[in-house]
């Protein structure tokens, strides 16, 4: 059952955003055509086609990731005070599955980097690390046990890892991990994720009874350069970009709605 509606969850947003969503356009622009409606349907193929263009340049991407990532300031240090976290949570954000040159699963880029920014926290606080993430496919290990091992092997942490192996979404990371930080009786965490998915994050946190104080990371443009002749040259990469971005605003607005009572579960 729990296969089934992600699956559902999976399908539904590939159409919702781009590129899922404009080849969609495209083909109701197409049968339009073919019924007789050629003015309409050559409407919503040229929309498709602008939209596409737009959401693969720099300047597309930086429209629809910049209010996701500068929602969130970098942690720059520890906090001090009574404002001190117990634990660092850090969410799972895929693997590379049967890779040639590994005989077990291993963390992506994403993931790695989330790592990386978790480990020197814990390194700099001697606080337990939380990795949440379950199971990608039947049959393999959590990605919680994956980021432990590279934590603990290639990152040299030495404090306490409690993997959180069940989770398969953010709303699930949250309740999960929440669940397991109450047997510590820890209530404020320090949240290691992405920086364009962190909004999102911490909403579904913060309802799940946690205090979160974020620490995002993985930031996915240059911020240095400004726009140039070249950032209106369309590229995989800021389609790429511009599809996480939207998958993250579909996230937010599917959150409002359960805010609303809406629609039900998680």
């Amino acid at each position: 059952m729990l296969l089934r509606y992600t699956t559902v969850l999976t399908l539904a947003s590939a159409s919702l955003q781009p590129p899922g969503l404009l080849l969609v356009l495209a083909a109701i622009g197409w049968l339009a055509e073919v019924l007789g409606w050629r003015y309409f349907g050559r409407v919503l193929i040229l929309l498709a086609l602008g939209i596409l263009y737009f959401f693969s340049t720099a300047v597309g991407a930086r429209l629809l990731l910049l209010p996701l990532e500068d929602r969130y300031p970098p942690l720059v240090q520890p906090v001090g005070g009574g404002e001190t976290p117990g634990a660092i949570v850090v969410l799972g954000g895929g693997e590379v599955m049967q890779s040639p040159e590994s005989t077990q699963e291993t963390a992506n880029a994403r993931t790695l980097v989330r790592l990386m920014t978790a480990a020197q926290l814990a390194k700099q606080t001697g606080l337990p690390i939380i990795p949440s993430g379950g199971a990608p496919r039947l049959g393999v290990p959590p990605e919680a046990v994956t980021m432990e091992h590279i934590l603990r092997q290639d990152l040299g942490v030495q404090s306490a890892i409690w993997p959180e192996t069940q989770s398969y979404n953010t709303a699930a990371n949250a309740a999960d991990s929440a669940a397991l930080l109450a047997r510590h009786n820890i209530h404020q965490v320090y949240l290691v994720t992405s920086a364009l998915h962190m909004p999102r994050a911490v909403v579904w946190f913060r309802h799940a009874g946690l205090n979160v104080i974020a620490a995002p990371t993985d930031y996915r443009l240059d911020r240095v350069s400004g726009l140039r002749l070249d950032s209106w040259l369309p590229r995989a990469i800021y389609l790429e970009i511009s599809s996480e971005a939207s998958h993250e605003y579909l996230g937010l607005f599917w959150l409002w709605i359960q805010e609303q009572g809406i629609g039900g579960g998680h």
